[in-house]
């Protein structure tokens, strides 16, 4: 089921870090986050299902984050896409502090998470080729608030 507080959480958070000034900007970062996410979602199955293997799952998993979060920083460095760190961390954070015991099948609940982020950062992308200068007149001055107000 989509739509659930879950799944509006993991898009909007995708959307604000992906977000940026210009279309082609966004497009820059879409393709980073989309990377990110893949990784962060990769990395997060895995020890998701090493944590349901032991015994003490709860612990298991406070111990696995920060170990899947330098895994997910070290291997964006290894592929050149340090860009794709941030959204890569927070796909692993969500995966592994929010699933519960009852989640099903992993596969599916990580599957959920990452396509949620993918329609965050496709919500980003709509919005940012919305040209919201034309649409309410606002001519391009980059000093609006010349006062320091």
């Amino acid at each position: 089921m989509f739509l659930r507080h879950e799944d509006i959480f993991c898009a909007c958070i995708a959307s604000v870090i992906c977000m940026e000034q210009t279309l082609a900007q966004t497009k820059h970062t879409a393709i980073h986050r989309v990377i990110g996410t893949m990784i962060g979602g990769m990395v997060g199955y895995v020890f998701l299902e090493l944590c349901y293997i032991t015994p003490y799952y709860e612990w298991a998993r406070v111990l696995a984050l920060p170990v899947c979060i330098l895994l997910v920083v070290y291997l964006c460095n290894i592929i050149n896409r340090k860009a794709s760190v941030s959204i890569g961390c927070v796909v692993v954070i969500v995966i592994l502090s929010r699933s519960a015991d009852n989640v099903g099948s992993t596969f599916t609940y990580v599957v959920q998470r990452v396509c949620d982020t993918l329609i965050g950062i496709t919500v980003a992308m709509i919005i940012n080729k919305l040209n919201f200068r034309k649409i309410f007149n606002i001519k391009n001055n980059n000093n609006l608030n010349s006062s320091g107000d």
